[in-house]
């Protein structure tokens, strides 16, 4: 999304192809002409991206800011001439090895690598950043169910080695210092809790839409959250954030730059280990997230104090 507002700054005219349900985060984007949304099964095989693909009318250029191998096929079937972001995927793959990591120690940030891409066509923004558009509407009905003065915590992830384990402390800590705590995420975020949450905790897991808990985001004083779709989604609301490593690392591009917030990761010998943080942890301690709460809590407060 960060390359939404340098296109449409600069007069071009937009249709955002993405897969179903993300079209949610750009239905109230007025400078969006059309969503393309597709269902990720729909294109599967060979024969059902080329249909596709030849089905793209009327571009003069393919702007690819995933580099896969389905978008690349896309782009060779569909005929339109097409700029691609540098993705760096052998240089992410590389840092996963200990041997190969001590050569790579130039600084990657994919939102910076977009940047890259449109400079490709012209387009050189000053500073661009991830953003989803909100309406005050949907801001205000979530505001009738939220306690003012509240973090928002992310405590789910796709892997165990990404998800950090005392999100049940942080929040007591909060709690006893008079700030509370809601959780955003989905059911499936639910299967790494250690222990219930605090009393007190409102856990919105599972009960909310993107939309949804993108405006509860946007509420927030702070988000904490683990390398995972709630610290992308706090981005893009500019609420400030605390990211939490554990198996991944910062050099895969996703880290947020110094104002949106900042990071903890432990910096171990072994970190990362995986570039989706798959991977069971080869030690079995998963040492890289075992990160005192209290050192959470305070980076947390200083985020806060900072962006007021």
């Amino acid at each position: 999304t960060s390359v939404i507002r340098p296109l449409h700054e600069n007069g071009i005219t937009i249709d955002f192809l993405t897969f179903t349900p993300f079209d949610q985060l750009l239905e109230k984007d007025s400078r969006i002409k059309n969503i393309i949304k597709v269902n990720k099964k729909d294109l599967k095989n060979i024969s059902a991206i080329i249909d596709f693909s030849k089905s793209l009318k009327g571009y003069d250029l393919i702007l690819d800011l995933h580099s896969n191998l389905r978008s690349l096929l896309i782009g060779h079937f569909s005929g339109i001439p097409v700029v691609r972001y540098r993705k760096n995927s052998i240089k992410r793959r590389l840092y996963t090895k200990p041997f190969f990591r001590r050569f790579l120690k130039d600084s990657f940030n994919v939102v910076n690598a977009y940047s890259e891409a449109l400079d490709k066509i012209g387009i050189k923004p000053e500073k661009i950043r991830p953003e989803v558009v909100l309406k005050k509407e949907e801001i205000e009905n979530v505001k009738k169910y939220l306690p003012d003065n509240f973090i928002v915590i992310g405590a789910g992830a796709r892997y165990k080695n990404k998800s950090y384990p005392y999100f049940q402390e942080v929040s007591g800590l909060f709690l006893k210092n008079g700030i509370n705590v809601v959780l955003v995420g989905t059911d499936s975020d639910k299967k790494f809790d250690t222990k219930p949450f605090p009393e007190g905790v409102i856990d919105l897991r599972g009960k909310l839409s993107l939309r949804e808990s993108l405006s509860v985001i946007s509420t927030a004083r702070t988000t904490i959250s683990n390398d995972s779709a709630v610290a992308h989604m706090s981005r893009a609301v500019k609420t400030p954030l605390l990211m939490i490593y554990g198996a991944t690392h910062p050099y895969f591009g996703f880290y947020p730059f110094d104002d949106e917030g900042d990071y903890i990761l432990k910096g171990l010998p072994c970190q990362p280990c995986d570039l989706h943080g798959k991977k069971e942890c080869r030690f079995k301690n998963a040492e890289c997230l075992n990160i005192d709460p209290e050192l959470v809590y305070s980076k947390a407060l200083n985020i806060m104090k900072n962006s007021l």
